[in-house]
C-alpha cells in the first residue's frame, strides 16, 4: 500500500522501492535506522528505469492528491458559516494544495529519489536524521583516508618512473605551492627486449618459461651494472651486490625449471645461464 512507502529511487540501471513492512523485522537498521524495511529492486537500461521512476512519482503524487481531496470534502454547513466565508472572499489566500504538496513530497533530482517526509505515512525524526548524518560523515572520512592512501601509491609509482626515465611524470600529485622532487636517474638499468629474442616454441608452457628466462637475463645484466657503478658508499654497494646475487639465483632457478620440463617432454636440457654469465660469483 502507498501508506507503507518509504522511498523510491533509481541509480543508472537500477530502480528500487523501499516499503515498511510491520510484519517483518530486519536485522540491520538500513534507512534512517528504521526496522522492517523491505527493498524491491528491478534492473533495465537507464532510459527505461528513469521512465519507470517518473511514472512511479506521478502515481504517488496522484495518491497524495486524492488523499488530500478526500480530506477536504466539507460537511453540511450552516448559513452562518457560509456568510462568514463570503465576508473573507476579498482577502488573498495562498493555495493550501501547493503548501501541502511541498510538505508531503521532496524530490531529489540529483540521485532520482523520492522521500515522503511530511505525512503520517513516513515520519523521520530528528534523531534518525542525526544518525544518518553521522553515518554519512563516517563514510566520508573513510573515503578521504582511502584517497590519501591512493595518492601515496601514485607518488611512489611516479618516483619509480622518474628513476628509470630521469623525468618526473605530469601525473605526480602536488599540493598547492609544492615543487616536484628532484630524482636522480638510475644509470645503466634501462633495457629493451628484441622481438627476435623471444622464442617461438610450439609448446605454450615452454615458451612462457623461455620468455621468463630472457627477461630475468636482462634483469641480471642491469643488476650487474648497478653493482659495478663507481662512487658508491659501502652499504649501497653491499646491497646492490646482494641484489645481483639474488637475480643470478633466480635466473638459475628458471633454467632448472626449463630443463626439468624439457626432460619431461623428451628434449635435451640446456645451459644458458652458464653461457650468459661466465665466471659468475
Amino acid at each position: 500500500q502507498w501508506k507503507q512507502l518509504e522511498n523510491l529511487y533509481f541509480r543508472e540501471k537500477k530502480f528500487a522501492v523501499e516499503v515498511h513492512d510491520p510484519r517483518r523485522i530486519s536485522v540491520s537498521r538500513r534507512t534512517f535506522g528504521q526496522s522492517g524495511l523491505v527493498v524491491q529492486t528491478w534492473y533495465a537500461n537507464t532510459s527505461l528505469i528513469k521512465s519507470i521512476w517518473v511514472m512511479a512519482i506521478s502515481q504517488h503524487q496522484f495518491y497524495l492528491d486524492r488523499k488530500q481531496s478526500k480530506a477536504k470534502i466539507p460537511s453540511a454547513r450552516s448559513l452562518d458559516d457560509i456568510a462568514m466565508d463570503l465576508t473573507e472572499m476579498g482577502t488573498p489566500k495562498v493555495s493550501k494544495l501547493v503548501t501541502l504538496e511541498a510538505k508531503n513530497q521532496l524530490i531529489m533530482a540529483s540521485n532520482g529519489s523520492l522521500i515522503s517526509s511530511g505525512s503520517q505515512d513516513s515520519e523521520v525524526s530528528e534523531e534518525q536524521k542525526k544518525e544518518k548524518i553521522m553515518e554519512l560523515k563516517k563514510k566520508e572520512k573513510l573515503l578521504q583516508e582511502k584517497l590519501l592512501q591512493k595518492v601515496e601509491e601514485l607518488k611512489k609509482i611516479c618516483l619509480r618512473e622518474a628513476e628509470l626515465t630521469g623525468k618526473m611524470p605530469k601525473e605526480y600529485p602536488l599540493s598547492a605551492g609544492e615543487e616536484p622532487p628532484q630524482v636522480r636517474r638510475r644509470v645503466g638499468t634501462a633495457f629493451k627486449l628484441d622481438d627476435n629474442l623471444l622464442p617461438s616454441e610450439e609448446d605454450p608452457a615452454l615458451q612462457d618459461l623461455e620468455s621468463n628466462f630472457i627477461i630475468q637475463q636482462k634483469l641480471v645484466e642491469a643488476a650487474k651494472k648497478l653493482a659495478s657503478e663507481p662512487d658508491l658508499c659501502k652499504n649501497v654497494k653491499k646491497k646492490r651486490k646482494q641484489e645481483y646475487t639474488d637475480a643470478v639465483k633466480k635466473l638459475q632457478e628458471i633454467e632448472n625449471s626449463i630443463n626439468e620440463y624439457r626432460i619431461k617432454c623428451g628434449k635435451k636440457p640446456t645451459q644458458k645461464s652458464a653461457l650468459t654469465l661466465p665466471g659468475k660469483q
